[in-house]
């Protein structure tokens, strides 16, 4: 080695000089994803960070095994957290900082760890839509949990007085940010509850990702899903998507679009109620229709038109019980009454030769036989007549000889009341010795 110079050695030595020093050294770096190449196949994950200023980047390296264990969905724009070493590569000359660990840092990873909780969640089933209920049509009573002083309450109160001002809103003011809403929160759809709401709407304006953070907490979303009344949730704008957006019953965009979904509309109801009263009315009419329909198939049938029809049987059993009656009383009476004529006839043939002069006595023999005759006859008669007068009051023609009438159209119905009549008609009245006809000349009522 010549005096005051180092040795000179090669280019490989100085390298692996290099490397020695540069891989004993760890670190760890906080920078943005600015290049990126995670090509199948490839061994190792490359990507590039610098400062916000760009004033400097860093190529670096991380192998597949050890990316895929840390769980980090890189993209170009992640602010990430990296521990590693400086490594160099001989054979091109460059150096490269050989991750081992990384993780998103700041607001990137809030992120993946709300996403991991949602994971977690909806592998639990709480995000599922067989454990959501269902929002009633026509809620009485509407919960809302909010903040008392935030634009959203005011929204919300407003929308549903004009779209449905007949339902009562109970209203819990809490707070809606910081380390202890999410506790308020819980202690607001509570009270809600308690109170007697059956849907709960769940709301807040918009806000940074930073505003929005209780509405991701475990805590309040496993609450939700315990509370045993539909939740309602708008939460911030359209874009943003919260825990607690996914397992309530039902996610609205917006404060206003959640009071929208709650809240069915005057002019809706209206139509809805004017179809329920055309079906009504239309089911009455029909029933109304059937119904005279059946009455006037009943008032044009016999018991109606011809009345008498209902007895005639029962008026000939009559008939033929009192012939037979009749019969039955009258002959013993006939037969004995033929006797005693003939008995009578022989005597009075046989009496003057037999008596001879005894005329007188014989007189007043036939006189006691005839007195006795009466006595005999007389019960029967009474009898006979009894039963006779029985059988002419329940003779429909018995009602005609107690001064009665029954009148007949023309065609033979019976006339029962005054509108089955018309002046000029022909009508045919029944009496008990025959029939009157008549024209109406004038109809009244009574």
């Amino acid at each position: 080695m010549t005096e005051g110079k180092p040795e000179a050695i090669s280019v490989a030595n100085a390298l692996s000089i290099a490397k020695g020093r540069l891989e004993g050294i760890t670190v760890r770096i906080v920078g943005e994803v600015s290049e990126l190449s995670n090509k199948p196949g490839y061994a190792a994950v490359y990507f590039t960070l610098k400062d916000k200023d760009e004033k400097a980047v860093l190529p670096c390296l991380m192998w597949q095994n050890r990316f895929k264990s840390s769980g980090v969905q890189l993209k170009i724009g992640d602010l990430v957290d990296v521990t590693g070493r400086f490594s160099l590569y001989a054979a091109k000359g460059r150096m490269n900082f050989d991750v081992f660990a990384i993780s998103l840092a700041g607001e990137g990873d809030i992120r993946l760890k709300i996403a991991n909780l949602a994971k977690k969640l909806e592998a639990e089933g709480l995000m599922s839509a067989a454990s959501k209920l269902p929002v009633p049509t026509l809620p009485q009573r509407i919960g809302l949990v909010t903040s008392p002083r935030g634009a959203a309450v005011y929204d919300v109160l407003r929308t549903l007085r004009r779209r449905y001002p007949l339902a009562q809103v109970l209203v819990a003011g809490v707070p809606v940010e910081g380390a202890q809403a999410p506790a308020y929160l819980m202690s607001g759809v509570d009270a809600v509850r308690d109170a007697g709401a059956e849907v709960i709407l769940l709301v807040r304006g918009g806000g940074s990702f930073e505003d929005l953070m209780p509405f991701n907490d475990e805590a309040l979303a496993r609450h939700i899903r315990s509370l045993g009344v539909p939740v309602v949730t708008g939460i911030g704008h359209e874009p943003d998507n919260s825990i607690a957006d996914m397992v309530a019953d039902l996610r609205a965009s917006t404060p206003t679009a959640a009071a929208e979904a709650i809240s069915p509309a005057l002019a809706d109801i209206e139509d809805q109620l004017r179809s329920y009263a055309r079906r009504m009315s239309s089911a009455l009419l029909t029933k109304v229709s059937l119904a005279s329909k059946r009455l006037l198939e009943a008032k044009a049938s016999v018991p109606f038109t011809d009345p008498m029809s209902l007895f005639r049987r029962e008026g000939q059993e009559l008939d033929d019980m009192r012939g037979r009656l009749e019969g039955s009383l009258l002959a013993p009476v006939r037969r004995r009454a033929k006797r005693l004529d003939e008995m009578r006839l022989s005597l009075v043939k046989a009496g003057p030769v037999i008596l001879g002069g005894r005329s007188v006595a014989l007189a007043r023999g036939l006189a006691k036989m005839i007195s006795v005759g009466n006595a005999l006859i007389a019960p029967k008669r009474e009898e006979m007549s009894v039963i006779a007068a029985r059988l002419e009051g329940m003779s429909p023609l018995g009602v005609l000889s107690r001064g009665y009438s029954i009148t007949f159209a023309e065609d033979g119905k019976v006339i029962s009341r005054i509108e089955q009549t018309t002046p000029g008609q022909r009508l045919d009245i029944r009496v008990t010795d025959g029939s009157i006809g008549c024209i109406v000349d004038d109809v009244r009522g009574s």
